[in-house]
């Protein structure tokens, strides 16, 4: 009985719950920008919807990465690059949610991508098994490395 409680207390539920939180949200979000275009005042509930979709799933991961380096592990340097990066890719993901809106560019395929790399960082940091698979050197620069370009490749869509 101890080991299954062990075990249950070991398990990142937390994490897998602000998961599930991400998932139907970015579903939505997905979703908004696929709509097709609207005129007049459907128009401005589509971009609300978008701004509000955008909002909270950034203030999910943003939940998630705090999991990640309050109840695992993260390099200083990757903590400060996630606290500047984090909020720039909201910013970046709103961008290309309006060209995907709008079907200019890649902005689905970035409204699509952009996410992934924080989540998957998050586990990494809180997963001690992915921390003991990828140095954390690498993770980081990864991670981040991808949302930087992401976010880039985001703003020049939105130009």
């Amino acid at each position: 009985m101890r080991d299954w409680l062990k075990i249950l207390h070991a398990a990142p539920l937390g994490m897998m719950s602000l998961l599930a939180v991400a998932i139907v949200l970015y579903g939505a979000l997905l979703a908004n920008s696929g709509a097709p275009p609207a005129g007049g005042e459907e128009a401005y509930s589509q971009a609300w919807a978008g701004f509000l979709l955008t909002l909270g799933l950034w203030s999910v991961l943003a939940l998630m990465l705090a999991v990640g380096a309050a109840k695992g592990r993260m390099p200083v340097w990757a903590a400060l690059a996630a606290l500047l990066l984090h909020p720039i890719s909201g910013l970046a993901a709103f961008v290309a949610l309006d060209a995907a809106s709008r079907r200019v560019g890649l902005g689905a395929v970035l409204l699509v991508l952009l996410p992934l790399p924080i989540a998957s960082y998050a586990f990494w940091a809180r997963l001690p098994q992915w921390r003991e698979a990828y140095p954390p050197g690498l993770a980081s620069a990864v991670a981040w490395g991808a949302v930087a370009l992401l976010s880039l490749a985001a703003f020049a869509t939105g130009l």
